[in-house]
């Protein structure tokens, strides 16, 4: 097993074949990120989920994303954690499960996930494993929205746009959509 300094930089090099323009450089960025993770790189772990999730640099597999995922996710890493909630919320390696989603992207939000904190807001929006709940959806989209989420932004725009959990106010709703176009 190599040193912390070593994993990091198995992994630096790794992650520069990653984000290359080069889809050739995907290999290596594979193999890099391999041999960063055996070294202990949680950053490593997460990415070669995403690249098993994306089939990028590696064969798709939504089963093996969910295996780096949850690795990744027990040695603390946040994107991981959130990412497996989009697995249980769209069904991708894993049976669908709403309340299981709910599970993970609170353990998330709680590690700081803006992304987490707004899918849990369309959970409750939506009905999704829980009761419908636009007052509880807010709540999670202004948590999200207070970390400069657009997309959280927005939902409460259209929540004060049609009277989603709060009152109509057009001026609300227009506050929040020009403060959602100003973040994306």
């Amino acid at each position: 097993m190599a040193d912390a300094t070593g994993a990091q930089e198995l992994f630096d090099e790794g992650f520069a074949y990653y984000n290359s323009e080069d889809e050739s450089k995907m290999p290596q960025a594979f193999d890099l990120f391999t041999k960063a993770a055996e070294a202990g790189s949680v950053d490593a772990i997460y990415y070669l989920g995403v690249m098993h999730y994306n089939g990028s640099g590696a064969e798709q597999s939504f089963p093996k994303a969910f295996g780096y995922f949850s690795e990744a996710s027990e040695k603390g890493s946040q994107k991981a954690t959130y990412n497996l909630g989009v697995m249980y919320e769209g069904g991708k390696g894993v049976d669908q499960d709403y309340l299981k989603a709910l599970e993970v992207y609170t353990k998330a939000a709680e590690m700081g996930s803006a992304k987490a904190m707004y899918n849990i807001g369309t959970l409750y929006r939506d009905g999704h494993g829980v009761d419908q709940d636009y007052s509880k959806s807010m709540e999670w989209f202004r948590k999200s929205a207070e970390l400069g989420f657009n997309k959280a932004q927005f939902s409460i725009g259209m929540a004060f746009h049609k009277g989603k959990g709060v009152p109509v106010n057009e001026f609300e709703a227009m506050k929040w959509f020009k403060l959602a176009a100003e973040y994306s």
